[in-house]
C-alpha cells in the first residue's frame, strides 16, 4: 500500500509531485524508537511482541503497550504492521492463536508480517481485516513464486535484500495486480540469505528462522594461521541509489532495517531517506541526506549487489565490522585501561568495548561530557582484562532536539 505525501516536506526540497509514494517503514525494537520514528516522519512502523518476533533479542512489546502507541502512531497518520515472523511449531498453535486474537481486538494493527502459513489462516479466521505481509524468510523472493502468494491471499511481499536492481524488476514485473513489494533500503546484512540459515541453529541449538540468532558470522575463525572475521558482513545502504526504486511502480515500501537499533538511528534514517524520496534530488539535498546517514552509527555500508554492473564485496576483514561508530580504541594497559575519543563525547551516550566474542566485551554508558582527544578511563573492577588495541564504538547517543520532539 502507498501513502499520499501530505507530511511535511523534509529539507529544502518540496512535497512529491506524484499523488501517492513508497512508504517508508521504519523499525522500532523499544518505546523510544517507536516514538523516533513518529517523530522523523515515518509512514509506517514494524515491531514485534516478546514473542514469535524474528528479532527475539529486541526488547520488544507487551500487548498492552503495543496497543498505546499503536493509538499514538494513528493519531499522528502512521501505519504499524506487526511482525509476527517465526516458524510455528504444531503445539504452538493455540497459544499463537490466543496471542493473534489478543493483537487483532486490542492493538488494531495495519497489518501482520509473517513466514509461516498457518499464521495467514488463524489471522483472517480470527477476523483480521489489514494487510498480510509475507517476510523474506518465507523464501518468495523469485518471480515464479508470486503467482502461488497471490492464491494465499497476500497483500505484499518483502524481497530478500540480496536481489539486484534487475531482479527487483523482473519481480515487478511478475507481480499480479494488488500485490506490492517492499525492498530494504539500509540496514544489517546477513551472510546467509536473508535470515534463512542454519549456523546459529548448528552451532548453538538457537534458530534464526525462530527469532533466536546468535550472529556466528559475526564471530573470528580460525584459516590458514589466521584468525578474522571472515563472514562478518558490512551494513546495506542504497542511499542516493533508493531514489531508482521509485521508477517501479510495484515497490510500496522502504524497509529500514534495525530493530534492535536505538532512536538516534531510527530518526536519522528515517530522516534520510524521507529526504532521498521527496527531496528535489538537488546536490544540496543528496548532501544533507548523506549527512544524516553518516550519523547513524552502523557498520561501513554498501550498496552490495543492488547495481549488478557495479556489485560490491560485503565482507572486508581490513575494516572493523562491529555496529556503532568507531570512536578509538584502548590504550594503557593492566588496571587502568582508557581511550582517547575521536569526537566528544556526552552523557548519556552508549560505547560497546570489543565484540560480543571477547571475554571483557561490555556496553556502558558515558556519564560525563569527555571532549575529543580527551581520556575515557574503563572501571575494570580487577576482572576484565581489556586488552591494548580493542576497538570501542559509539553505538547510541542522547539528541536533545530528539528527546525534544518525542516528549
Amino acid at each position: 500500500m502507498r501513502v499520499s505525501s501530505t507530511k511535511d516536506s523534509v529539507g529544502s526540497g518540496e512535497n512529491p509531485t506524484r499523488e501517492d509514494v513508497p512508504v517508508i517503514l521504519a523499525p522500532a525494537g523499544n518505546r523510544k524508537s517507536f516514538l523516533a520514528a513518529i517523530a522523523a516522519g515515518s509512514d509506517a512502523i514494524y515491531c514485534g511482541l516478546r514473542a514469535y518476533s524474528a528479532r527475539m533479542q529486541a526488547k520488544n512489546f507487551s500487548v498492552s503497550e503495543l496497543a498505546e502507541l499503536t493509538r499514538l502512531a494513528h493519531s499522528h497518520g502512521t501505519k504499524v504492521y506487526i511482525a509476527f515472523n517465526t516458524l510455528i511449531k504444531p503445539e504452538e498453535l493455540e497459544p499463537v492463536a490466543r496471542l493473534l486474537h489478543e493483537i487483532i481486538h486490542c492493538v488494531g494493527p495495519d497489518a501482520v508480517i509473517t513466514q509461516d502459513l498457518a499464521v495467514i489462516a488463524l489471522a483472517r479466521r480470527l477476523g483480521f481485516g489489514g494487510e498480510i505481509h509475507l517476510s523474506t524468510l518465507a523464501n518468495a523472493g523469485f518471480p515464479r513464486g508470486l503467482a502461488v502468494v497471490d492464491r494465499l491471499g497476500i497483500d505484499r511481499v518483502v524481497l530478500p535484500r540480496e536481489l539486484d536492481i534487475d531482479e527487483i524488476k523482473a519481480m515487478a514485473a511478475a507481480c499480479p495486480p494488488g500485490l506490492d513489494l517492499e525492498v530494504f533500503v539500509h540496514g544489517a546484512l546477513c551472510y546467509g540469505v536473508s535470515g534463512r540459515c542454519y549456523w546459529s541453529s548448528f552451532l548453538g541449538g538457537k534458530s534464526g528462522l525462530r527469532g533466536q540468532c546468535v550472529q556466528p558470522c559475526r564471530r573470528r575463525y580460525a584459516q590458514a594461521g589466521r584468525r578474522e572475521r571472515f563472514f562478518s558482513c558490512k551494513d546495506l545502504s542504497l542511499d542516493v541509489l533508493a531514489k531508482v526504486l521509485r521508477t517501479i511502480p510495484q515497490v510500496a515500501a522502504w524497509k529500514i532495517e534495525g530493530r534492535k537499533k536505538g532512536p538516534h538511528y531510527v530518526y536519522n534514517t528515517v530522516t534520510a531517506y524521507r529526504m532521498f524520496r521527496d527531496a528535489g534530488g538537488g546536490p544540496q539535498e543528496k548532501k544533507a541526506a548523506l549527512q544524516r546517514l553518516a550519523l547513524v552509527l552502523g557498520r561501513t555500508a554498501t550498496h552490495y549487489l543492488f547495481l549488478p554492473q557495479r556489485p560490491q564485496n560485503a565482507v572486508d576483514i581490513s575494516e572493523d565490522t562491529g555496529s556503532g561508530y568507531l570512536v578509538g580504541r584502548i590504550k594503557g594497559g593492566g588496571r587502568r585501561p582508557f581511550f582517547s575519543p575521536n569526537l566528544p563525547l556526552f552523557p548519556e551516550d552508549i560505547l560497546r568495548i570489543g565484540y560480543e566474542d571477547q571475554g571483557f566485551h561490555t556496553v556502558l554508558k558515558v556519564k560525563r561530557a569527555i571532549p575529543r582527544g580527551g581520556r575515557f578511563f574503563l572501571n575494570t573492577d580487577g576482572k576484565k582484562r581489556c586488552e591494548k588495541g580493542t576497538p570501542v564504538f559509539l553505538i547510541d547517543r542522547r539528541d536533545r532536539d530528539l528527546v525534544a520532539m518525542m516528549d
